[in-house]
């Protein structure tokens, strides 16, 4: 059987799962955000390549003015690409991260209900401690006496002095 003391660790497991978990669904996040830049670097880098190429094989100055518009037409193409993508990568990334996120806080709240009913059926630690406290010659009930009773009993207050009452002025 459980003692109290062990709910504290069972809830610590827990949390600790959760934050890890949601760490890792981060990272994922984080993963798919990397792959689209790298994606559009690469594109990019390509696409310089190209132009480059289309530069360097221009004879004359009909063939350059050719390659503006296109240039421009193209550069506008690839910026409504990106937009896409971005998009496209934002709304991927929200709708996993929720979904995940819900299945990682319903484990948590899981793990959290098994811990807190676990404590409702531990047995208190004074029971734990009964066995060793009666090879010693302690009675049995003593943590449960100490508690309750005042290590003191000068320190009782009697009725109605410094009990925290207001007295009326007169």
């Amino acid at each position: 059987m459980d003692t109290p003391a062990n709910v504290p660790l069972a809830l610590q497991k827990a949390q600790l799962a959760f934050a890890l978990q949601t760490l890792g669904l981060l990272k994922a996040t984080r993963q798919r955000w990397y792959e689209l830049g790298a994606d559009l670097l690469a594109a990019d880098v390509a696409r310089t390549e190209s132009a480059l190429a289309d530069l360097q094989s221009v004879e004359d100055w009909n063939a350059f003015a050719a390659l503006l518009p296109n240039a421009f037409w193209q550069s506008s193409q690839r910026a409504m690409d990106v937009l896409q993508r971005v998009l496209q990568t934002a709304i991927s990334n929200q709708s996993s991260f929720v979904a995940d996120y819900q299945r990682v806080m319903l484990e948590w709240q899981q793990a959290s209900v098994r811990a807190l009913s676990t404590a409702g059926n531990a047995m208190p630690v004074h029971t734990a401690l009964q066995g060793m406290l009666s090879t010693w010659g302690v009675p049995g009930d003593a943590w449960v006496r100490s508690a309750s009773e005042p290590s003191n009993p000068n320190l009782l207050r009697a009725p109605g002095k410094g009990n925290g009452q207001l007295r009326k002025a007169s």
